[in-house]
């Protein structure tokens, strides 16, 4: 089955930006996303603005036109962005500060002034997502859960994690990784147990060809939607599902591809 979807997805092996209506192949719009490359983090900011942070910063976009609303271009080796209720803006990426060999997680206010950074050593992040009074690092083989400070407070591993791409904290505590070239999905619960992973090559259709699980978003009926990236370049799209939707318990439900507009999807935000 396809799902009925609207998304905003990031096409890493076009670098592109799109926005998708799954039962409708002529919705949207596409932009080019050579001016704001390696765009990873993808985030809802208002009822039509989305947050996108790329590799030099982020860039706020009007999600029915696709028109560029606001760009902060300053660093280099962003990895993830992210807005706050209040209105300040969380920069996350290796050396920002200038240093070498560190993780930063800048804090800017709402005129992109930096008023706060916190460092810590570190060769690798992805994604980052604040967790309580902290934050979940995506580290490559583990996820770091850390304070404010980056000091560690714990770590959240699984067997086969490999680039693992994103974590994010859920309402009962527990918390959902995408395990990157592991592909599969991994629950650990409010005390860092794992206890369940899901969506793995063994678990799902050939044809899905898991091959990098990116990023995923929780839907408000608790299935959860998951951008099965493919590989870099331009020419991937043939090979496997692209969009993977399963049940709250791990249960592969609907996919959904469109290979002649996507190469690899990496990105994803559900809209509607």
């Amino acid at each position: 089955m396809t799902p009925a979807l609207r998304f905003l997805a990031i096409d890493e092996g076009r670098q592109r930006l799109h926005l998708i209506d799954t039962h409708d192949p002529v919705f949207g719009w596409q932009r080019d996303l050579a001016d704001f490359p390696l765009a990873r983090d993808l985030q809802r900011i208002g009822p039509r603005r989305v947050l996108v942070g790329f590799e030099r910063g982020f860039v706020e976009i009007d999600v029915d036109s696709g028109d560029i609303v606001r760009v902060c271009d300053r660093w280099s080796g962003v990895t993830a962005a992210r807005r706050l209720d209040d209105g300040s803006t969380l920069v996350t990426g290796m050396n920002l500060d200038g240093g070498e060999n560190g993780i930063d997680v800048l804090t800017l206010d709402v005129d992109l002034r930096v008023i706060a950074t916190a460092r810590r050593d570190g060769d690798y992040v992805r994604l980052m997502r604040p967790a309580g009074d902290g934050y979940l690092l995506c580290t490559n083989d583990h996820i770091l859960e850390t304070d404010a400070a980056l000091r560690p407070r714990r770590r959240l591993a699984a067997p086969g994690f490999e680039h693992a791409w994103k974590a994010e904290r859920l309402a009962d505590g527990s918390t959902l990784v995408a395990a990157g070239y592991g592909a599969f999905m991994a629950r650990f619960d409010a005390d860092g147990r794992l206890v369940q992973t899901f969506g793995g090559r063994d678990a799902v259709p050939a044809e899905v060809a898991p091959f990098f699980y990116a990023t995923f978003q929780v839907l408000a009926d608790g299935r959860i939607a998951i951008a099965n990236w493919q590989g870099h370049g331009p020419d991937n799209g043939h090979k496997g599902r692209q969009l993977l939707v399963f049940d709250a318990d791990g249960t592969l439900r609907d996919t959904w591809s469109d290979p002649v507009r996507i190469s690899s999807l990496q990105g994803l935000l559900v809209l509607a």
